[in-house]
């Protein structure tokens, strides 16, 4: 059975049998003893439990949350209960935590037991509240998704960064180490080489125009080194910004 067949399994059993627990009157006068014990069993498996996988951990914290806020409706008045609302901040909860369909079928059969505890006695009162519980169910699977959605994004958004700091880094290096050297190469001989042209004079065999076009090579790669050092520079500053 795969995990999210598994997790909706065992809240839908916690879901029947905590309204089980509370139809059954020679066990429902326990329920805030239950809800007690439940409390203690929560913080206690949280203290001491650490797993390695998150939702192994929300698996049974849920499931103790989810009964611990049924014990408190069904003890309250059930649709009328002043707790009511807690029911809204549940399928959150079970949207957030694990996937929709939990948070629907713990709606669905929290609402069909409202339904057959209430059928015969419903209001207006009553038939709000079984209204607001079906429509909080979407919402919290928007929201939920929504929200997922929005940590992938910031996900997506780190390792982008990442990669840009790789790229910047590897940029600087390859300036500093590669492109500034050899173009100060490549400038060095081509100035040695004006200045030898230039020595010369007009015992020089070369054609003047060949003596011009090594001194515009030499603007031109003079210009580019100053480039790559200007290039050089803003990354880093940029490189800099992006740290802090």
């Amino acid at each position: 059975m795969s995990p999210i067949n598994t997790h909706t399994l065992y809240i839908g059993l916690s879901i029947l049998i905590t309204w089980l627990w509370s139809s059954n009157p020679s066990l429902n006068i326990y329920n805030l003893q239950l809800t007690g014990v439940l409390t203690l069993l929560y913080f206690g498996f949280k203290f001491f439990f650490r797993p390695s996988n998150q939702k192994a951990l929300n698996l049974p914290s849920t499931i103790i949350l989810n009964t611990i806020c049924l014990l408190l409706i069904f003890s309250t008045g059930g649709l009328t209960s002043p707790l009511f609302f807690l029911l809204d901040l549940l399928f959150f909860a079970l949207a957030l935590l694990f996937e929709p369909i939990q948070a629907i079928v713990a709606s669905s059969l929290i609402v069909i037991i409202f339904i057959v505890q209430n059928y015969t006695a419903l209001d207006t009162n009553k038939i709000i509240n079984l209204v607001s519980l079906i429509l909080m169910t979407p919402i919290a699977v928007i929201f939920s998704r929504n929200f997922i959605e929005v940590l992938e994004s910031k996900g997506k958004i780190k390792v982008l960064q990442t990669a840009l700091l790789e790229t910047e880094t590897e940029s600087l290096l390859w300036i500093s180490r590669q492109a500034k050297p050899s173009l100060a190469s490549v400038l060095n001989s081509t100035t040695d080489l004006v200045m030898y042209f230039n020595s010369k004079g007009r015992d020089l065999l070369l054609p003047p125009a060949i003596v011009e076009k090594l001194k515009s090579i030499q603007t031109d790669m003079i210009t580019l080194y100053s480039s790559a050092s200007s290039l050089e520079k803003t990354i880093e500053k940029e490189s800099d910004k992006n740290k802090l």
